[in-house]
This record gives structure tokens, C-alpha cells and sequence, in this order.
């Protein structure tokens, strides 16, 4: 297959191997047509022996898995598992608790990070119906999922699997219902480090604060006030990531919160851990968080 995009599609590739546990992980933008519906694919390859599982953080974004390697074990925020043979694939919306998934062998997979209207069209359903679950992609839409993950399967290298990731989403974004302008727009405004307060976002919108509390829960299927605490969270833990060294204090302050303590709380409902363990177990170059 030719590559579509081989000459001006970007990637970052991060590698860890200490000759017990190894991945790598390609990661890149979709093509320009997808712009502001996808936010980035990564293909990815590992094998570990000293441990298997992984604790995937609350988030607000949408996401969908294909595993292409052994099995794939994943238990949702609700406590059902799935588990994903090789070309099958599950979705997943907004969570505000932890999931676990579980490497049953040597792993090969991509992943594809999207916003909530381009989740929803591609699943062909509210995302609030997904919210805190993960759910078989194949289940959603059927044959579609079942095509596309042979087609990734017999993909030779990361390059054609983003490729046929375009290509499929294109074709299901090709009859995508607008998405509430209102609602996306309030959602920039919530991940803003100073995000306004639901009421002055609902009165620059023109809506109550009850409105707007009850539309942004029937799109999402959380309230505006936990998905902008969710938003603080994913920055917190994005810069204890990048930056191992620094206090967690002062990581706290840049993330947006108030004080410690108020990112404590935070952390604990959102990872079942303290910030001082969620440093602990966070995996080296963007590896995850290890499940103990």
C-alpha cells in the first residue's frame, strides 16, 4: 500500500527497553482532513514480564483500541471486562474512574485518541451511552470494525496503519451530524487552565446554568463541573510525567488548583491513588501507569 502521507505526516517515536520489559510507541497526526476530530494515532508494540497490567486514568477524551498481537484484557470504570483478540477493538468515552487493562502476551496494537462528537460518529451513538465503559467497537457498528481491524492486522508498519485509520474515518465523519457549537465550545472553555465558572460560561453562551449543566451531561454524560476538574486532572498528570523532578507542589499550582490539598482529592477520586504513588508507578518514556 502506498503511503498516503509518507512525506509529510510527522512522528514521534519513544522507545524503552531495560532488557526485562520493552515498548515503542509511534505516535502522529491524522491527515488535514481530520484536523479538530482527531487528535492523534499511535501504534505501538511491547512485551513486559514484570507486570502485565496497567491503570488507565480518568479522561476527557474519546478513545478507541485496536489490539493486533495476543489478547488484550480490559476491565471499565463499570467493572466489566472485555477482552480483545487479534484486529478487534473497543471504545471508550469520558471516565471520571480508573479502568485496567492487562497484557495476556506480547502486545501490537493502535490507538486513536478523538474528540467526543468524532467518538460519537464513529461509534454511531450518544456518548453519553459510552461514558465510564469500554465497549466492543465490532458491537457498535459491525462489519465495519471487523474490516478495518484485518486491514490493520495485515498492515506492514505504522505509516500504512494511520493511512487506513484515515481512510476509515473519513468515510464515517462523511455524514456527520453537526455537533452542538455551543456544547464544544463550553468544553474549550472548561480545559482552560483559568476556565470560567460554569455560571459565567453558561450567561456568555446566553443559557441558564441549569441548561447548560443538563445539555452538557446529555452530550458527555458527566456535568460541566466534573469534566472541568477532569480537564485539571489531565494536565496534573501530564506534567508529573514530564516532570519527574519537579514538586508536586508547584506541579499542583501550574495545573490550576488551589492548593495540595485540593489536588489530592483530585488525584484520589480520579486514580484510587495518592499524587506520591501515581509518580511511583507512572512507567519511563510515556509507558503508562503500572497496575500493582
Amino acid at each position: 500500500m502506498a503511503h498516503m502521507e509518507e512525506n509529510r505526516r510527522q512522528t514521534r517515536v519513544r522507545h524503552y527497553d531495560d532488557g526485562v520489559d520493552m515498548w515503542e510507541m509511534t505516535a502522529a497526526p491524522p491527515t488535514a482532513a481530520l484536523a479538530g476530530l482527531v487528535r492523534r494515532y499511535t501504534s505501538y508494540r511491547e512485551r513486559t514480564a514484570s507486570f502485565s497490567a496497567r491503570r488507565e486514568l480518568a479522561a476527557t477524551c474519546g478513545v478507541f483500541i485496536y489490539a493486533l498481537g495476543e489478547p488484550l484484557s480490559i476491565i471499565g470504570a463499570d467493572g466489566v471486562e472485555v477482552v480483545l483478540d487479534a484486529g478487534e477493538a473497543f471504545v471508550g468515552g469520558v471516565a471520571d474512574a480508573t479502568s485496567i487493562s492487562r497484557a495476556l502476551g506480547a502486545q501490537i496494537g493502535v490507538q486513536i485518541h478523538l474528540t467526543l462528537p468524532a467518538l460519537s460518529a464513529v461509534c454511531g451513538a450518544p456518548v453519553a451511552e459510552i461514558a465510564n465503559r469500554v465497549t466492543p467497537l465490532a458491537d457498535l457498528i459491525g462489519a465495519a470494525a471487523r474490516d478495518l481491524g484485518a486491514r490493520l492486522g495485515d498492515a506492514s508498519d505504522p505509516h500504512d496503519r494511520f493511512d487506513l485509520l484515515d481512510e476509515f474515518l473519513i468515510r464515517r465523519f462523511a455524514d456527520m451530524e453537526a455537533p452542538d457549537r455551543s456544547i464544544v465550545w463550553a468544553m474549550e472553555r472548561l480545559s482552560a487552565r483559568n476556565a470560567p465558572t460554569v455560571s459565567e460560561i453558561a450567561a456568555e453562551i446566553g443559557w441558564s446554568r441549569k441548561h447548560l449543566t443538563n445539555r452538557f451531561a446529555a452530550v458527555t454524560g458527566f456535568s460541566s463541573q466534573t469534566y472541568r476538574r477532569l480537564t485539571r486532572f489531565e494536565r496534573l498528570s501530564a506534567a508529573i510525567a514530564d516532570r519527574p523532578e519537579e514538586s508536586l507542589a508547584m506541579l499542583a499550582l501550574d495545573a490550576g488548583y488551589h492548593d495540595q490539598s485540593h489536588m489530592t482529592r483530585d488525584v484520589q477520586a480520579f486514580s484510587d491513588m495518592t499524587p506520591g504513588e501515581l509518580r511511583r508507578r507512572l512507567l519511563p518514556r510515556q509507558g503508562g501507569v503500572r497496575e500493582e
